[in-house]
């Protein structure tokens, strides 16, 4: 058994994710069910201190100008914007999720990896963030084919980027969330637009975000007790069972 090295120690303060349109929280209901509203509330209530998180989704956006699908995406590409939008506020942690609109649009995977290595290595060289990946999220397959300028994925494609990811993820030394081992062929997870992720969805997503940096970084814990509790909790709650008030 190996333990896990200790990515991150000190407490986050603030927060930038950049991404699309499930970055940005469609379809969720209400903002605070976005998944990055959701794993950034926990990460605060862990550590015992407040996050400051600026989203900066959004939807059709892509991660470089090279993407065939470019001229109808939402722009400025993250490439394009990383300066202003993301390393001028220099966040202790980014989250960075790319790569479905980029391989729905054409983008060939080892165009995706060398502007993924590029963004990775200008963040590094202007700023020193935990950086945390995500892969790509889990849609219905309708939306592969009935897409104008979006129709060069399947279910194929996204795990060769789903590859792209991990290996981006390992050689940079960076967390990696498979969000999409949590979704993939729950079709409940998703909402009726075929694409964006519904309420539990985000849910999902959330939980192994929070899962993945919790398994990598000590400062999730800054909040847990030195001592144990076991003799307080006993003292409250006895040692079990419970005893239903309308038990026979």
């Amino acid at each position: 058994m190996q333990k896990t090295t200790d990515l991150r120690a000190e407490p986050v303060k603030r927060i930038v994710a950049l991404g699309e349109s499930c970055t940005w929280g469609y379809s969720a209901s209400a903002k605070e069910k976005c998944w990055v509203n959701q794993v950034t509330s926990m990460l605060a209530e862990f550590q015992g201190a407040p996050i400051e998180l600026i989203n900066q989704g959004i939807g059709s956006n892509v991660l470089t100008p090279e993407c065939p699908a470019y001229p109808y995406s939402a722009k400025p590409a993250a490439l394009e914007r990383l300066d202003g939008d993301l390393i001028a506020y220099a966040p202790d942690m980014v989250f960075l999720s790319y790569g479905l609109n980029d391989a729905r649009g054409g983008t060939p995977p080892e165009t995706f990896r060398r502007a993924y290595q590029t963004l990775i290595d200008r963040i590094r060289a202007a700023i020193d963030p935990t950086i945390v990946l995500l892969n790509l999220y889990y849609m219905h397959e309708v939306l592969y084919q009935n897409c104008p300028h979006w129709e060069e994925s399947n279910y194929e494609v996204t795990e060769v980027y789903n590859l792209v990811i991990r290996q981006l993820a390992e050689a940079n030394g960076l967390i990696l969330a498979d969000i999409y081992a949590a979704e993939v062929g729950v079709d409940w997870f998703v909402d009726n637009d075929h694409c964006h992720p519904n309420d539990l969805g985000h849910r999902i997503i959330a939980n192994r975000v929070f899962e993945a940096i919790a398994r990598n970084c000590s400062f999730v814990a800054a909040s847990m007790p030195h001592e144990t509790l076991i003799q307080q909790f006993n003292e409250t709650y006895g040692n079990g069972p419970d005893r239903p008030s309308w038990g026979g």
